[in-house]
């Protein structure tokens, strides 16, 4: 059994470094090396499931999502996965209620809190999604996706200023991987600030 605890400690490093760089197909073999030796490894129904995710097959995700769950009802991040899978089918209500389950059991979530501010958001619900930004950001100050998604919802509710100083914030905090999306809110920026000096 021993050298089977140190092949799944090497299995379950190599998966999630494979999973890292987006090499899902190959870290999924990693995972399922190690559910066979132990299926009641919560954490890699989890990884399974965000890998899947990642790949666009989110039903077989949620099964993953559903498996780490029953196995430990309070994993928050399997909650919160499977939250961010729903929202990517368009299951927004269902997605806010996994959000909810995660943030009782881990309320100072500041990616999570994100999370449910986006669904929120795609429900048009953008002073309830305001609100879920804010809090990330009382707990993440340089969380830069909640400054975005703060500033597109205060842009939609025609709060153009303070929209304008959230995306400025994403633009100062956004890593360099965001480059695309860094230039959109550069471009909204100059146009809010155009439509306030009309006005």
């Amino acid at each position: 059994m021993e050298d089977n605890n140190s092949d799944v400690k090497s299995w379950f490093k190599k998966g999630n470094s494979l999973l890292v760089e987006g090499r899902c197909e190959e870290a999924l073999s990693y995972y399922d090396k190690i559910l066979k030796v132990d299926p009641e490894d919560t954490r890699i129904w989890d990884n399974r499931g965000i890998a899947l995710s990642d790949m666009g097959r989110h039903l077989e995700a949620i099964e993953c999502f559903e498996k780490a769950i029953e196995l430990k009802p309070d994993n928050t991040k399997a909650w919160s996965n499977m939250g961010v899978t729903l929202a990517a089918i368009g299951k927004y209500e269902e997605a806010i209620k996994c959000f909810d389950k995660s943030l009782k059991l881990k309320p100072e979530s500041s990616r999570t809190w994100t999370n449910k501010g986006t669904a929120l958001f795609c429900l048009d619900r953008h002073l309830e999604a305001i609100k879920c930004f804010d809090q990330a950001l009382k707990i993440n100050p340089k969380n830069s996706e909640a400054w975005a998604g703060k500033g597109s919802a205060l842009r939609l509710i025609g709060k153009y200023k303070e929209a304008i100083e959230s995306f400025e914030k994403f633009t100062e905090l956004a890593p360099p991987r965001a480059l695309p999306l860094i230039k959109q809110a550069k471009k909204i920026i100059k146009e809010l600030k155009k439509t306030l000096e009309e006005t």
